[in-house]
């Protein structure tokens, strides 16, 4: 086994590295144990010291021979411990120094609790049983150390299991317990990492005992440097919720409101949650909402939670505690389990969700109260500011229902200046607090609602208090409510019945918390909770007030965080006071934006992107030049001489580089931004800057460039910035649109501008190098292009050509030109302006061009001899080097910013291409000279003079781009030519295995050579085409072949078929054998026919279909094409000379004079400028205010959608609602008024006897019916005056409909007491008032609901003035005594007659509905009685029925 290497398997998941151990000694491992796990600890350390991405790569590095998985250079010999464990060591002197814990040193049992079974059972006054003191556990069950010696006979670990002594009480009375004596402290052992066995997939938990003496500052630092609480952001925000434990019960909706509410605003300020750290009550309802939004950050190589949920709770109440402990160094980690059981009066398990605990130690166990003195002054530690030695954390108390101890803690924190929100609707200490609140005014109650108060109180703590406290506690804890009344400004009330928005409520807390000051720095830290939380409309509302002057230095550095957070409300209403931005964005601000931002995560992008391009990853000015260069070709930073003048000396001097200013600050800010990915805050900077429309076209350049160099696997961020690139795309656009449909003369100054906020480059030269088509395909950019095209001509293209033909007719009215501003346009101005135009130059090059690539054909077809230079061959060679110079004067001369640009946006592969055609016509000609007495090279410079006449033909094509029709195709031509290179590929597999198996089958073993390569691709080729037979060169390849062997069996002449389609065998062998070569020729059959439906039917199909999509897709864009093309053939005959070649040799040499002579003796002219600087600012405001115009305009029609939508869709609810009501309501009272009718005459009836003839007995069943009517009457008065003064009593309020008819009632009660003396019904009259009878045919009266029983029963007579005047306000009846009979014939039909009796009416029945029967004051009481109570009903079934429709529709809609 000697020399043999050891090698350890490893896996991630593992615990060491792969090592290789040897044996110095000859063995097959290290010579000592020892020695091999101090090495293995040694590399597992280091491992664990690897980054993510080291970690990562470590695999790879394992299989590469002679690499491990660990950087050779990581490991050092000379390092004997890692970082890790130094930070570990550190952490166990820093908790060692700096905490203790507090243990009971003696046991003396509470003489309130002897009255157990066991003496095991006796607990101390420290609350722990004898078994689970310390000592005893360290002591190994000797109890001589821990309890007294007066108590030692009786308790001690062999009486543990025995009953309590009889004696005890009097025992216990000579022995005393103080806490002073029984507790110890001693350095803290308590302290690690928690991982919940019943939430593995969670980060585990950290973890610290410490006494309740302990400093709070202390416990602040082991959060901060050890725990790393305060990264990867600092919080802005701590949350300390308090409330029920055992008995706190939340329903779903109550949840769901305070989950999400609680989470919004941790996640929003990223926010400390403090709780007392248990899995019981509102703890766990925290956790439980912390598990719903709990998600990881990555902080470099560090993982952190989001929220920090941070519990605060007594050691001694923590069930199984005891598993926390370690031996001194701590538990990393300790594998805990919790549980969902809770036991009444005994500790209570962790929450698993919680993040850190704190666990403080008072001595005292099994008592719950030991953490809230430590808390609160946690809290009011971390709300100090910093300048007090604070964190300077805003601090606000959240309670949910709670007990007594809740409205203590709310009291303490209140008297501490901290806001307390109150969620009413939770129970218990929440309700009561919410009360008083609601009903006290200056601290004070009445002595009715004071009363209220304590009933409240009693019915929720009175059931645990002794009937003698039960008083002494009341008036303690309601002194403790009107305490936290006196701070009425630092509560907040938050209905979780009524209201979804819990984090606003503890804005709204932190804010009145401070909002009495008014000092600068509270407005300012309340302005940042509000920029925290992203509510613009707040800080509008209560901080940016009109009487609050805010100075410059106090919003400076908030606006910078507003920046960075993209924020833009917030960054608009600070600009609104007195920041101004070109103050503010200083040149070092500028550096400091950049720096913060790349420190960030979001920034990633930016980073790689500048390794990429310029090498670096930090920021300096000359690196975002280098950068912004790259991205658009031409950049300037802009920086402003700013200069003071001196008051002593009077001169003037240059600030310092920091504060040096920017002209353009907000273009600064949206070049950040962009950079950035943050397109709100680029588009904020877009409106409030210059020139929007070259900025909108710049901005798409950017995002386009850093689309095209991000890498292939950042598709989804590439998808994301092209949105940003198209959005600004259509910006330009849409407000050049707006300024060409209101001038547009202007708009085609705007698009021709030379910017000087963008490097004097034009909005059409940045959409051109950003491949722009929309832009450019606007109307003002064609007619820019256009104006640009035709250079003052006015005429026709069919015009300008025949005036090229036929010049003279420039001295004619044929060709109108403009006059270019002067009166009359002369004769020689109109010339040069037809011979300067590019319209005119294009004409004349597409003339010359074609003749000469007619006589380059003639000179290559006729007129080329190898042995002699004919004078058409010097011609042509002449207009080709003018053909050079007019290229490479076009390429100097076009309007690009730089060379780079020009060589990469407009050249292009094809200009190269046509460059070096010239130059190798040229070079050709040259060798022909030197070869000429030898013609040594004749038929190669034949050759390359053919491909010249190739290229000069197809530059042909570049001529049709001037043509709408024919530009695009050529478009669709390069496209299509791409997808067939890439088609060729997918071809070129199918044709190669066809092709060797064809060759394979057909010849057999043949000799190397070249041909093989030509037979495999040449034949399947034209296969594809149909060529299925080949000439006799290609018939027989036997002579160049070995013969086939089969079998041992040779001499067989294997041929390809003839042009009869048959083989030709020529065999010296057997008939085996021929019968094999035949099965091979059907094979090969075979083959060919599965070939052809692959390439010739599938493949050729399937490029068809490219070729569609591609037509399709260029023919939608067509015109955004051709004007694209033709910007580009604009600059570049508007850049050409007026002499076309070959006579722009003329014009060339002249301009090199004139360049020498420049350079020389001459002073350079200077050529002056488009626009003025009053002319920019014409334009600009102009520019400015069609913007302006655009945005209200689009946010105009998108508030008129969304509101028409809307309006539309709540009047087909209302209409849909109307009618189902009106038809509901029709039937019910239809339904009611029948049934109500039927139930009168029954109830009468049935008090008289009936004949049987079906009359009435006597009288005094008329009699009967009456009294019992009028007692029924009566007792509903009386019940409705009882309802009115609760009515009167509860305050509530009518409806304006109510009230109407209330002046109505009162109306008619009056003309009843004038006319009470006129009223004089006889019995006969009487009788005469029928009672109708409703039917399904009958309309039912309009307010019968609101009538009483005799109102419906009664009709009117000529001769009862009363009754007319009580049915008036009823049926709308006229004054005409005819008109009213027929219309109470037509509305009350008669069905029946009273009882029946023929010819004849009963005056006995009418002499009960008489109204003075009953008492006038009881009928209007009644009256008003039952029409609010209709009125009521009335209100509440239209709500419900306007309800269940309204989720009718909406589930249809769904």
């Amino acid at each position: 086994m000697a020399g043999i290497v050891m090698d350890t398997k490893i896996h991630p998941s593992e615990k060491y590295d792969r090592v290789r151990f040897r044996s110095d000694q000859g063995g097959a491992g290290p010579s000592t144990l020892t020695e091999r796990k101090n090495k293995e600890t040694l590399f597992f350390e280091i491992q664990t010291d690897l980054t993510l991405k080291e970690a990562q790569k470590s695999e790879m590095r394992k299989k590469i021979p002679g690499l491990g998985r660990i950087p050779k250079d990581r490991i050092d010999p000379q390092k004997k411990e890692s970082d890790f464990q130094k930070r570990k060591e550190e952490h166990l002197w820093f908790v060692k120094q700096n905490f203790n814990q507090i243990e009971c040193s003696k046991f003396v049992p509470d003489p309130k609790k002897i009255n157990v079974e066991k003496i095991e059972y006796l607990k101390c006054h420290c609350g722990e049983i004898l078994t689970e003191h310390v000592v005893i556990s360290n002591a190994h069950n000797n109890t001589d150390c821990l309890v007294p010696e007066e108590l030692r006979s009786d308790i001690n670990f062999a009486n543990i299991r025995k009953s309590p002594p009889g004696n005890l009480a009097s025992l216990l009375s000579k022995v005393t317990w103080t806490k002073e004596d029984a507790f110890r402290r001693k350095p803290c052992t308590t302290f690690g990492k928690i991982c919940f066995v019943n939430n593995e997939n969670s980060k585990p938990a950290k973890y610290i005992r410490l006494s309740h003496n302990d400093s709070v500052d202390k416990c602040l630092k082991l959060m901060e440097d050890h725990w790393k609480i305060m990264e990867p952001k600092r919080p802005s925000l701590c949350i300390s919720v308090i409330g029920g434990a055992k008995s706190f019960k939340l329903d779903n909706k109550m949840r769901e409101t305070f989950n999400a509410g609680l989470i919004k605003a941790a996640k929003t300020t990223n926010a400390w949650l403090i709780t007392t750290g248990s899995n019981v009550g509102v703890m766990r309802a925290v956790g439980n909402a912390v598990s719903e939004g709990q998600s990881f950050l990555w902080d470099g190589d560090r993982i952190t939670h989001t929220l920090r949920l941070i519990g605060i709770g007594p050691w001694g109440y923590v069930k199984n505690r005891k598993k926390l402990i370690s031996r001194g160094d701590g538990c990393f980690p300790v594998h805990f389990q919790t549980s969902n059981v809770i036991q009444h009066g005994k500790p209570v398990p962790l929450n698993p969700n919680h993040t850190h605990f704190v666990f403080v130690d008072d001595g005292y166990r099994n008592n719950y109260k030991g953490a809230s003195e430590f808390r609160a002054l946690f809290e009011q530690k971390v709300s100090k500011p910093r300048q007090a030695g604070g964190l300077g954390i805003p601090v606000v108390l959240v309670i949910l229902e709670g007990g007594t101890d809740a409205i203590n803690d709310a009291m303490v924190s209140l008297n501490h200046n901290i806001p307390v929100v109150v969620c009413s609707g939770t129970g218990r200490a929440a309700d009561i607090l919410a009360y008083a609140y609601s009903h006290s005014s200056n601290g004070e109650l009445k002595q009715k609602r004071e009363d209220k108060l304590r009933d409240k109180i009693r019915d929720a703590y009175g059931g645990r208090w002794n009937k003698d406290e039960i008083e002494m506690n009341i008036d303690k804890h309601l002194t403790n409510v009107m305490e936290c009344m006196k701070y009425r400004n630092l509560i907040n009330i938050f209905p979780m019945n009524k209201h979804e928005d819990l984090d606003i409520a503890i804005l709204t807390a932190l804010l009145n918390s401070e909002g009495a000051e008014n000092s600068d720095e509270i407005r300012k830290n309340q302005l940042k909770l509000a920029l925290t939380w992203d509510r613009a409309d707040i800080a509008q509302e209560e901080i940016f007030r009109e009487d609050v002057f805010w100075p410059k230095e106090s919003l400076e550095e908030i606006l910078m965080e507003a920046i960075i957070e993209e924020k833009v409300e917030f960054v608009a209403m600070i600009l609104q006071q007195t920041v101004v931005m070109k103050e503010f964005l200083t040149r070092k601000r500028l550096q400091t934006l950049y720096e913060k931002s790349l420190c960030r995560t979001d920034a990633d992008h930016l980073k790689e992107l500048m390794k990429d391009k310029i090498h670096r990853s930090t920021f300096s000015y000359d690196d975002l030049k280098r950068l912004m260069e790259y991205l658009m070709y031409k950049y300037d930073h802009d920086f402003e001489e700013s200069k003071t003048a001196d008051n002593a000396t009077g001169r003037k001097y240059s600030l310092d580089l920091k504060q040096q200013l920017f002209k353009y600050p907000y273009k600064q800010l949206m070049i950040w931004s962009i950079l950035m990915l943050r397109q709100k805050m680029a588009k904020f900077a877009w409106q409030m800057g210059s020139e929007p429309i070259t900025s909108a076209v710049a901005a798409s350049r950017i995002y386009g460039s850093m689309a095209q160099n991000f890498h292939g696997n950042e598709s989804a961020l590439k998808e994301k910035v092209l949105g940003f690139k198209d959005e600004f795309e259509h910006l330009a656009r849409s407000v050049l649109d707006e300024c060409h449909a209101k001038q547009k003369d202007k708009a085609m100054m705007l698009a021709e501008r030379k910017s000087p906020t963008w490097s004097t480059m034009t909005s059409l030269q940045i959409a051109a190098s950003a491949k722009n088509m929309v832009y450019l395909s606007s109307a003002a950019c064609r007619n820019s292009i256009d104006a640009t095209w035709h250079q003052g001509i006015l005429s026709r293209w069919k015009r300008v050509l025949v005036t090229v033909i036929f010049p003279f007719f420039l001295w004619t009215n044929f060709l109108q030109v403009d006059s270019m501003g002067e009166k009359k346009a002369k004769t020689f101005q109109k010339i040069l302006t037809f011979y300067t135009a590019p319209v005119t130059k294009f004409i004349h090059y597409s003339i010359l061009y074609i003749f000469f690539v007619g006589l380059f054909t003639y000179f290559l077809l006729v007129d080329y001899q190898p042995d002699k230079i004919t004078t058409i061959e010097v011609i042509c060679i002449f207009w080709i080097i003018t053909f050079i110079g007019d290229e490479l004067y076009t390429l100097l001369a076009f309007p690009f910013p730089t060379f780079r640009v020009k060589m990469r946006n407009w050249y292009g592969k094809l200009k190269s291409i046509d460059l070096l055609n010239l130059l190798l016509a040229v070079i050709a000609f040259f060798v022909q000279i030197i070869t000429l007495h030898t013609n040594k090279n004749a038929s190669d410079v034949r050759i390359v003079f053919s491909i010249n006449c190739i290229i000069f033909y197809l530059r042909i094509m570049k001529l049709y781009t001037a043509n709408s029709r024919i530009g695009p195709k050529l478009e669709m031509i390069k496209m299509m030519y791409i997808e067939l290179t890439t088609f060729l590929l997918v071809l070129i597999v199918f044709l190669l295995a066809y092709g060797v198996a064809r060759h394979s089958l057909l010849y057999g073993q043949t000799e190397p050579s070249w041909n093989i390569l030509g037979d495999i691709l040449f034949h399947p080729y034209w296969q594809l085409y149909g060529e299925l037979s080949f000439d006799d060169s290609m018939k027989t390849r036997s002579s160049n072949s070995n013969p086939m062997t089969i079998s041992s069996v040779s001499d067989i002449e294997c041929t390809c078929w003839n042009s009869s389609s048959r083989w030709n065998l020529t065999v010296s062998s057997n008939a085996d054998v021929e019968s094999h070569i035949n099965w091979n020729l059907l094979l090969v059959y075979i083959l060919c026919a599965g070939y052809l439906i692959i390439a010739a039917i599938l493949l050729l199909n399937l490029l068809i279909a490219i070729f569609n999509h591609i037509f399709t897709k260029v023919e939608e864009k067509s015109n955004e094409i051709w004007k694209f093309q033709m910007y580009f053939l604009t600059m570049e005959f508007d850049n050409k000379t007026a002499l076309v070649p070959p006579l722009s040799i003329i014009h060339h040499i002249y301009l090199c004079f004139k360049w020498l002579a420049r350079k020389t003796c001459c002073t350079k002219r200077s050529e002056g400028v488009q626009f003025t600087e009053r002319h920019l600012q014409y334009l600009q405001v102009f520019e400015t205010e069609e913007m302006a115009n655009y945005l209200r305009r689009k946010k105009s029609e998108q508030k008129d959608s969304t509101e028409s939508k809307v309006q539309k869709r709540v009047e087909e609810l209302f209409n849909l609602v109307e009618e189902e009501f009106a038809t509901d309501q029709g039937d019910a009272l239809t339904l009611l008024t029948t049934m109500f009718a039927n139930l009168t005459r029954e109830n009468k009836f049935k008090g008289a006897g009936l004949q049987p003839n079906g009359l009435p007995k006597s009288h005094d069943g008329i009699e009967s019916v009456k009294k019992q009517e009028e007692k029924d009457a009566i007792e509903e008065a009386e019940k409705t005056l009882e309802d009115e003064d609760q009515i009167k009593d509860e305050g509530l309020k009518k409806g304006s409909k109510y009230k109407r008819e209330l002046k109505e009632v009162e109306k008619i009660y009056i003309t009843d007491q004038e006319n009470v003396d006129e009223l004089n019904l006889e019995p006969d009259i009487e009788a005469q008032i029928h009672i109708p009878e409703p039917t399904s045919s009958t309309q039912p009266l309009r307010h019968s609901r609101n009538l009483p029983p005799w109102a419906l029963s009664r009709k009117p007579h000529n001769k009862a003035p009363y009754t007319h005047r009580r049915l008036t306000w009823q049926i709308d009846s006229s004054d005409d005594s005819s008109d009213r009979e027929d219309n109470e014939q037509a509305k009350y039909p008669e069905q029946y007659k009273t009882w029946g009796i023929p010819g004849e009416t009963s005056s006995e029945l009418s002499t009960s509905d008489s109204d003075t029967d009953v008492p006038r004051i009881t009928r209007r009481r009644l009256s008003l009685r039952r029409m609010e109570s209709s009125t009521e009903d009335e209100l509440r079934s239209r709500a419900k029925l306007f309800q269940r429709f309204r989720n009718r529709q909406l589930s249809d809609s769904d």
